[in-house]
């Protein structure tokens, strides 16, 4: 099961938009960075938490050798959206040098009610961040069919979770081990991956959307 998600979680991670609001809220609150990053996290949580009830719900994938009809559509739609975000990352034109890919909402930090715009915010971030949630329900149907202890499909949930909220986490646990050097580093982590997220995402999705399809064609 681990092999099968793994590859899912790290496509996941891949998310210049999410990575770049965080650094854009560390530098704009301060020493208020950590506590409102905390508070951007919580808001994408409850949409990684959603998605995770959603696929709970889903047909489950049989057994080897058996077959599911409806659990089979469930992966072609999946697999659709995936070589749908492929086509838009192929046939879109780059945006200029330093541009960000998805505008960042403002949030204002003087107002009272800053927390719950940064709380807003993640909701906003995560729910419009289309390939992390397909990659991220595709993952959470394969734990959900998986006849393992529940443990370890907890521990599977937790791995997909981690993936899809690695572009916050990495800022937090930086800003708590150097803060010093936190924006600079991570500055440089988020242009490395502006540069290149355009063909990494093309590649997952493509990946993904084959493995999806696999099963269907009696390729494994």
């Amino acid at each position: 099961m681990f092999l099968h998600i793994l590859p899912l979680a790290l496509g996941a991670a891949v998310s210049p938009a999410l990575l770049g609001a965080s650094l854009e809220l560390l530098a704009r609150f301060g020493r208020r960075g950590v506590r409102m990053l905390l508070l951007y996290l919580l808001g994408a949580a409850l949409v990684v938490a959603s998605v995770v009830a959603i696929s709970l719900v889903l047909p489950r994938k049989p057994a080897a050798g058996g077959s599911s009809i409806i659990s089979d559509i469930v992966d072609i739609a999946l697999a659709a959206l995936l070589l749908v975000i492929a086509g838009v990352l192929i046939f879109r034109r780059p945006g200029p040098a330093g541009a960000s890919a998805k505008p960042t909402p403002k949030v204002y930090p003087q107002s009272k009610w800053a927390g719950v715009g940064v709380l807003g915010l993640g909701v906003f971030m995560m729910v419009t961040n289309f390939s992390t949630l397909v990659l991220l329900l595709a993952g959470s149907h394969e734990v959900t069919s998986a006849s393992v202890d529940p443990v370890i499909r907890g521990l599977g949930y937790g791995l997909l979770a981690v993936g899809a909220l690695a572009p916050i986490l990495l800022p937090l646990v930086w800003m708590l081990v150097r803060p010093a050097a936190a924006t600079r580093d991570l500055g440089r982590i988020n242009d490395a991956i502006t540069r290149h997220g355009r063909a990494i995402g093309i590649v997952v999705s493509l990946a993904t959307a084959a493995y999806l399809l696999a099963p269907g064609f009696g390729l494994f």
